[in-house]
């Protein structure tokens, strides 16, 4: 009889350990629920907000680019001998340094991302599909010979003159992103 008493006391303290974690879980998961809904509410917004069109985007290069000046590198100054019974030592004159040009990333790469030598390269996976959903009417195969086409393209303008073709929605949050993908590839 001890036995069972035994067995059936260790049963609650596992029923009980078990309703703890039960508990925990069910904390943790309003948790998640509250985060996922902060980053869809965040997504929301995001969606809501326009892409800035590429004159004004130009504009603003070109302004960041006229405010980066050449600096020039300072010399430091010849350490005084320590004591004033040591022999001077003669130092060569010194070399006058070049002014040395800061080192700036693209002002483009900043606000379009690095530059990619193939579109599909700066196209992820969730804008593969929004865009063959969107831009090329759910047509994959016509997605990828565009691609390719545009890849053979020398600039940027005749990239938008040979999309001028499809009559996209130029409003489209996904057109605007299929700008910014064609700035990287052609600057």
């Amino acid at each position: 009889m001890e036995e069972v008493i035994k067995y059936f006391e260790s049963l609650e303290a596992r029923i009980a350990e078990n309703e703890k974690r039960i508990a925990a879980m069910e904390e943790a998961q309003q948790t998640n629920e509250a985060v996922i809904a902060s980053l869809e509410a965040e997504i929301e917004e995001l969606k809501g907000r326009p892409l800035p069109e590429p004159q004004v985007v130009e504009k603003v290069v070109e302004k960041v680019v006229e405010k980066v000046v050449e600096k020039p590198v300072v010399a430091a100054a010849p350490a005084e001998p320590e004591s004033p019974a040591e022999p001077v030592k003669e130092e060569p004159a010194p070399v006058k340094e070049e002014p040395v040009k800061e080192e700036v990333a693209s002002p483009k790469a900043a606000i379009y991302g690095k530059a990619v030598t193939d579109i599909r390269q700066a196209i992820s996976l969730g804008d593969r599909f929004l865009y063959q959903r969107e831009l090329f009417g759910q047509n994959a195969e016509l997605m990828q010979k565009t691609l390719t086409e545009l890849n053979e393209l020398g600039s940027f303008d005749e990239a938008m003159n040979y999309i001028s073709r499809f009559r996209w929605d130029t409003e489209s949050n996904s057109y605007q992103q299929f700008i910014v993908t064609l700035h990287r590839r052609f600057g």
